[in-house]
């Protein structure tokens, strides 16, 4: 059996395994994201929590060299189980055998709540300290996206625009984006925005931008994503991809927390904030009966 002793060596495993397929990734972000969880699961209802068939399941594992799930859960079983505490356990095995009771949006939601749960993670380490930099830095901030994942930066790119100056976002198929390259790195900072299905434009934008020497921070879902090796750092944040369309109800938190941290560290931020909110009274912007 090819036994992993940690965390970390399961990573790694899980990383390569994602390379293979779609279904793969799908797999093995999973199980990145739950590993906790798994261990009180059923073949069955990995396969449905996944939404992928058992047979998919069964070939995931196999191709990792076990013979099936049930060596995997045994191996990961070992590493894990002796390292929680009762209550843990608890915790972790509860939602077994409740996934799937009741409506078809438990699951979504039972996957949003454990997104949530741990959230905190991307607040910690270096990424999320480059991340911060980038919003209190006063040289240019550059949102770019594409496609889906596009769609979170008019939330961000709003809030910013009341912190700060020089905030713009920045699609495909612009000039803009075309010339992006050409910036100066000493003039400008770059955050990037790219969860699943990753734009193969975008990727390739990024990995341009950082060849430049331009600064360049992701934000995506995984260390699996391609985003991280094309950007100087990356913030993890998990999205729930068991629905039609993936949810991104965690990443829209986690920028909200992330520049309210930023906001805590703008000593000027209130008078300008008094400024806009005078300006916004002029022109009666807000309804009011």
């Amino acid at each position: 059996m090819p036994a992993f002793e940690t965390p970390e060596q399961l990573s790694l495993l899980l990383a390569n395994a994602a390379k293979q397929s779609p279904t793969n990734q799908k797999i093995a972000l999973y199980i990145e994201k739950n590993y906790l969880q798994i261990i009180f699961m059923t073949a069955s209802e990995l396969a449905d929590d996944m939404g992928v068939s058992q047979g998919s399941v069964s070939r995931f594992f196999m191709m990792l060299g076990y013979h099936g799930y049930n060596e995997f859960l045994r191996n990961l079983q070992q590493v894990m189980l002796k390292k929680l505490t009762a209550p843990e356990r608890l915790h972790y095995s509860s939602p077994k055998g409740h996934h799937h009771k009741g409506s078809a949006r438990r699951p979504i939601l039972d996957s949003e709540i454990r997104n949530l749960d741990g959230l905190e993670k991307a607040f910690l380490g270096p990424a999320y300290q480059a991340m911060l930099s980038m919003v209190l830095s006063p040289k240019r901030l550059i949102l770019i996206s594409a496609r889906m994942s596009a769609t979170l930066l008019p939330y961000a790119a709003y809030i910013l625009g009341k912190m700060r100056e020089n905030v713009s976002t920045v699609l495909p198929a612009t000039r803009d984006f075309e010339t992006l390259e050409l910036l100066s790195p000493e003039d400008v900072n770059i955050l990037a925005v790219a969860f699943p299905r990753y734009s193969r434009t975008l990727i390739e934008k990024c990995r341009i931008i950082k060849e430049k020497g331009i600064p360049i921070t992701g934000l995506t879902d995984s260390t699996f994503s391609p985003l991280v090796p094309v950007v100087d750092h990356a913030v993890c944040v998990p999205i729930t991809t068991g629905a039609l369309f993936d949810v991104y109800g965690t990443p829209l938190t986690f920028l909200n927390l992330m520049l309210q941290d930023a906001a805590a560290q703008m000593p000027q931020l209130k008078s300008r904030i008094d400024a806009i909110e005078d300006i916004e009274k002029r022109n009666m912007v807000y309804f009011t009966k």
